[in-house]
């Protein structure tokens, strides 16, 4: 019974997005429609839009069953998502970018980089890499949403991707980003008001929010080796404490910590809401809106994981052998079954948001820099959202086949996925918004030299990805295997761009597009 009465909901659910994707239908009449919503978004649709993308099923589900192994820890990641993911994205990123975009009528992040250097060329090889690496967060977010709903109903996994894949792929192919950003309004507020049932309530059953976190600090090694958590090995001072400094689980905390939470700074799914914002007001109050969404999210997941623990010791519930369905079995062991549905839309709608995103980010890589810039060289025209929409149905079948056979847990997946991005365009991004002087070579060099390392790091090196590849990482140290490669790409690719460009300098035509760039800028 609880199964149908899922599957009802899901289709009201699906219902409601293929009818925004076809009102977004009507109204998208030019490529700029299809790819920024017609730079007519507000800061409350921005906010919304960017949280809802930032923030999904990986966060509310992934980091919180990290958050039941490592303890409040994690909560450093909060921080870090609202004071980089907000503060320093749109204070220091978003109004340059939305000027220079405007500047160069650039509709995505590799198309500014593109412009900005006068080559197709570098637009193309950016879309590419955003394109291919992409598919693996969307799955990754899809493993999320359907591992909830199996432990949930027991609906076979595979039937739930095949589920959220059609139905995120039909109204992101017809709707474009109108359709995805009124969609995350509407997604967005109900993560916000079931994520506040379930944190309020929770702490209410465990006597408040003071009671709580003396219950998860009273938690011993013993307690949690009981229910089988690796809490008792990967939070040795205890869930409300720090682990000793560069032991493993300190490492490990760093690597998802600064992975997501510095690697933000460079999202292309995230860069585009910046130029779809109608005016500079917009992304002024998109700030305040977005750090109080993000907040509620973030913060919320993050201290329920810890408390996790505590059911499980209370109740007599064993761990459930991973991360990820930690939070999923702790709401369906303990709420009555009105709530578990409200629950797990908020999470579907956090799942979906986010998919829809990516989804519209990688197939505009494709329709837009590669096939209309890097290849048609911008005449193909309004073609470019054709081929689009042809785009994203390829990946998001790439998606699906993906999602069926996924690759390790979750957070781990996001973290690999920001931090590539982070490694690969963050050093490139930032100059070109703030230094006249970098040149087309510096740009190659500081994006290839970045790109490099980093999938080098991830296939030699890093102690989650290597032993699967080539069968153990090729540095024993886990002080070095764990570490994050964005720590080293980033400033890597920050010093070949600079040392580059003083080398190989700009042409003339490249300081006739810088002076157009920065017109609008300060």
């Amino acid at each position: 019974m609880e199964a149908t009465s899922f599957i009802i909901f899901m289709a009201l659910f699906a219902a409601v997005y293929i009818i925004l994707g076809y009102i977004g239908y009507r109204k998208t009449k030019t490529a700029e429609d299809y790819f920024v919503a017609g730079r007519k978004m507000g800061g409350l649709v921005i906010a919304f839009s960017y949280g809802a993308t930032f923030i999904s099923a990986v966060a509310l589900i992934g980091f919180s069953g990290i958050a039941s192994i490592y303890g409040y820890s994690i909560l450093w990641l909060a921080f870090l998502n609202i004071f980089v993911g907000i503060f320093i994205a749109f204070v220091f990123y978003g109004f340059r970018t939305r000027k220079m975009g405007l500047s160069l009528n650039a509709l995505t992040m590799p198309e500014l980089i593109g412009k900005r250097f006068n080559s197709t060329k570098l637009q193309g090889v950016s879309a590419g890499i955003i394109a291919v690496f992409m598919i693996a967060y969307t799955a990754a977010v899809f493993l999320a949403i359907a591992t909830l709903v199996q432990v949930s109903f027991g609906i076979p996994y595979e039937t739930c991707i095949i589920i959220f894949t059609v139905v995120v792929g039909a109204y992101i192919i017809v709707g474009g980003l109108y359709a995805v950003m009124w969609t995350h309004t509407l997604q967005g507020v109900l993560m916000v008001v079931g994520m506040i049932i379930l944190t309020v309530w929770i702490y209410t059953m465990l006597g408040g929010v003071g009671a709580a976190h003396e219950a998860a600090a009273a938690l011993t090694s013993a307690d949690l080796k009981g229910i089988g958590s690796p809490a008792a090995d990967m939070a040795p001072n205890g869930l409300t404490s720090l682990p000793p400094f560069l032991s493993k689980p300190f490492m490990m905390l760093l690597t998802l910590i600064f992975g997501v939470g510095i690697g933000v700074l460079a999202q292309p799914q995230l860069v585009v809401r910046y130029l779809t914002a109608k005016d500079e007001r917009a992304l002024r109050l998109a700030i305040p809106y977005g750090a109080i969404f993000i907040l509620l999210m973030t913060f919320t997941a993050f201290c329920i994981g810890p408390l996790c623990n505590v059911f499980m010791v209370e109740k007599g519930l064993m761990y459930p052998g991973s991360p990820d369905k930690v939070l999923p079995m702790v709401v369906s062991e303990l709420f009555p079954p009105w709530f578990v549905f409200l629950f797990i839309f908020a999470i579907l709608a956090a799942a979906m948001s986010t998919a829809s995103g990516l989804f519209h980010t990688a197939g505009s890589c494709v329709g837009r820099d590669i096939y209309d810039k890097a290849i048609k060289k911008g005449v193909s025209g309004e073609k470019s959202v054709k081929v689009t929409r042809y785009a994203t149905v390829g990946i998001v079948i790439a998606t699906l086949i993906l999602s069926l056979r996924p690759p390790d847990v979750v957070a781990f997946m996001c973290a690999f996925f920001f931090g590539l991005m982070g490694g690969t365009f963050l050093a490139v991004y930032t100059l070109t918004l703030y230094w006249k002087k970098i040149s087309r070579a510096g740009a190659w060099a500081g994006i290839l030299g970045g790109f490099l390392f980093t999938i080098s790091w991830y296939v030699l090196v890093y102690f989650k990805t290597a032993p699967s590849i080539i069968g153990s990482s090729m540095v024993s140290s886990y002080k070095i295997n764990m570490l994050d490669p964005l720590f080293i790409a980033i400033p890597l690719s920050f010093i070949l761009t600079y040392t580059v460009s003083k080398v190989f300098k700009q042409d003339s035509e490249e300081k006739r597009i810088t002076e157009k760039a920065f017109e609008n800028i300060g």
